[in-house]
């Protein structure tokens, strides 16, 4: 049989329509790498990156996600890749800026809003199915802070092959019966990170975190719903009733107690 070559980016087309808001200068491409938020953390350990600089690849064999779970690897498929930000803010905005911006980059092909959500913090779902991931890594100090933003999204292909995880997780083709564009998914979420990372740093009153605090919170469909936190060896279960400004996840218990989550693994009724 002959052998199948795997889709790779236009990188032509990116470097032309980046950067944009700031974010996508110096473009770093390898067509395979372990894991671009790897390589983003290194960049910046020799002193070769600087805000905007992107990396992106087509294939991540040792990409991974929150509590150092795996990703699956779809070549040529998905949207891999990592930014550089400058964070003079707490990195829970960068977790809520990411996930603010890849639900407008999903608008922006059009995926409606009544399918889209946030698990929380940050996994983007279609219809409660995971369609992208988030990463936040930071380095520095607190009077210097630089962010790696890496995202990982399941855009062409199927997850058919591995029926376990396509119960929970689906691609973008999947989801809506034909191919997309990975480029102009890419240019879109670099277009509203930079516009949100602007504004954060602008906000001197406060104003663009309360609004990005505001739509963060109005797209998590893990409120309200029965769950189940699970924090190493330790369970937490109850509703959860809301999140605080920080990003903490409010979990009120049956005895009435509410309990502040910072970290774990959610699992909800109904998703």
């Amino acid at each position: 049989m002959p052998e199948t070559t795997s889709p790779t980016l236009d990188i032509a087309r990116l470097r032309t329509s980046l950067p944009i808001n700031r974010l996508g200068d110096p473009l770093v491409y390898e067509p395979v790498i372990p894991s671009t938020n790897s390589l983003a953390m290194d960049l910046i350990a020799q002193d070769t990156a600087r805000h905007g600089t992107i990396v992106l690849t087509d294939a991540q064999p040792q990409g991974r996600g929150r509590q150092g779970r795996g990703w699956i690897t779809l070549p040529g498929q998905q949207i891999l890749l990592s930014v550089v930000v400058d964070s003079p803010f707490a990195p829970h905005w960068l977790v809520m800026a990411a996930s603010v911006a890849a639900l407008d980059a999903l608008a922006s092909v059009g995926v409606t809003d009544d399918r889209m959500g946030i698990k929380w913090p940050n996994d983007i779902l279609i219809e409660d199915r995971k369609v992208a991931g988030i990463l936040i890594e930071t380095t520095g100090n607190s009077s210097k802070l630089t962010g790696v933003v890496g995202i990982g999204m399941n855009v062409n292909g199927s997850l058919a092959l591995w029926p376990e995880i396509a119960a929970r997780a689906t691609t973008l083709e999947d989801a809506a019966h034909h191919p997309f564009e990975r480029e102009a998914i890419i240019i879109a979420y670099m277009q509203s990170l930079g516009a949100i990372h602007t504004q954060l740093v602008a906000d001197a009153g406060g104003m663009a975190k309360e609004h990005l605090w505001a739509r963060w919170r109005k797209r998590l469909v893990t409120l309200g719903r029965a769950t189940t936190v699970h924090q190493g060896d330790h369970l937490l279960t109850g509703i959860t009733e809301d999140v605080a400004s920080d990003g903490a996840l409010v979990l009120r218990s049956d005895d009435g107690s509410r309990t502040l989550i910072t970290w774990g693994d959610v699992e909800s009724a109904g998703g």
